[in-house]
């Protein structure tokens, strides 16, 4: 008996819509976004409804075509096609077509614009606006079998990158704090927190802001992202409680007289050097690291085998191994367990809800 012979059958008709329309929409929707923000009007949008946020909260913002022509010196006939576009999209609606105005549909300020929203998404709809220019060089990539130069990637898509982990880390700190609620705690009040490959210090941010009393280092081995991270938390005047080192982690743990309460390991792992020894000697050094009853939150996606049995959505874990083929190396729930074991910590577990999860590992 076929396993499909209880569900409805797909009419091509079904089809037709999946690839066409519903593919149409959401290509012109990462095309529209990816336009806005690089043009700048999302962040004129965004300007805006800070100031106008001053006397109340703002959920929609308006604005006309001529005023963004006239703020951001933009072609009006380009700028007419875009708006068009972005309305069909629904990131706009009219909001009086006789005074020509337009406003963001409903939530969409909160989604696509407004970066301090907890839903906020549009640095991921971004990568992968940035990810269509470079198409040609992994076509060869295909043919080569070889890794993707970082040189040829814009610096704009690797921030977003980065931003896009670190919305993977406010959804694994809301896990976090949720199941490790007397832990959380500690750590609010006196906390030591160190974040192994910190980037551009994103995903720190959102920790510090949360927990405004511990104390954060950062380590990382990319000088400008180093630098990036710097200037972040100076604009933040956060030097008092946060430091961020250009330096490998068997260097600092080699060096470090400190002990943490939480090392944070997120959306790293899987960009290591893929030899098993080396990533052992890692856990090692994090091992050495952190205090005796601290825990190593790892947020990694776990990739399942291309023919295991589908498990619920998967999308974006997926697009995650697409996006870095050769580059990284995954592991699905099995494969981590096994590593783990190898390692000189003693407990791992998965802490899961709905798509959301992280690995909660201790001494």
């Amino acid at each position: 008996m076929s396993q499909n012979q209880n569900e409805k059958e797909i009419t091509i008709r079904d089809q037709m819509k999946k690839f066409l329309i519903k593919g149409f929409y959401g290509f012109n929707t990462i095309l529209s976004s990816g336009l806005g923000r690089r043009l700048g009007i999302f962040d004129y949008l965004d300007k805006k409804a800070k100031k106008l946020s001053e006397s109340g909260p703002v959920s929609s913002i308006s604005f006309t075509p001529e005023e963004i022509t006239k703020e951001l010196k933009l072609d009006p006939d380009y700028l007419d096609a875009w708006i068009h576009l972005s309305l069909e999209c629904g990131i706009f609606e009219i909001e009086n077509a006789q005074q020509r105005t337009i406003k963001t549909a409903p939530h969409v300020y909160d989604l696509l614009i407004n970066r301090n929203h907890m839903f906020y998404v549009g640095d991921t709809i971004g990568l992968f606006y940035y990810f269509a220019p470079v198409q040609d060089d992994v076509i060869e990539l295909f043919k080569t079998g070889k890794t993707l130069n970082i040189d040829d990637i814009y610096e704009e898509m690797i921030i977003d990158g980065h931003r896009s982990s670190a919305r993977c880390g406010v959804l694994v700190e809301g896990l976090f704090s949720k199941h490790f609620k007397d832990f959380s705690k500690i750590i609010r009040r006196q906390g030591k927190v160190l974040a192994v490959g910190c980037g551009y210090g994103f995903n720190m941010e959102k920790w510090a802001e949360k927990y405004k009393k511990t104390r954060f280092v950062g380590i990382d081995i990319d000088s400008k992202a180093i630098e990036f991270a710097k200037k972040l938390i100076e604009q933040h005047n956060w030097n008092d409680r946060i430091k961020v080192f250009k330096i490998t982690i068997n260097e600092y743990a080699k060096k470090s007289k400190e002990k943490y309460d939480l090392i944070l390991l997120n959306q790293v792992l899987h960009e290591m050097d893929h030899d098993e020894e080396y990533r052992r000697s890692v856990f090692e050094d994090l091992h050495t690291l952190l205090k005796d009853e601290g825990v190593l939150l790892v947020g990694e996606t776990m990739i399942p085998d291309t023919f295991s049995p589908k498990k619920g959505f998967q999308l974006f874990d997926i697009m995650h191994k697409f996006l870095e083929v050769k580059f990284a190396k995954f592991y699905d729930e099995k494969s981590f367990k096994e590593f783990i074991d190898l390692t000189p910590f003693k407990h791992a577990e998965l802490i899961k809800e709905r798509g959301n999860y992280f690995w909660a590992i201790r001494k």
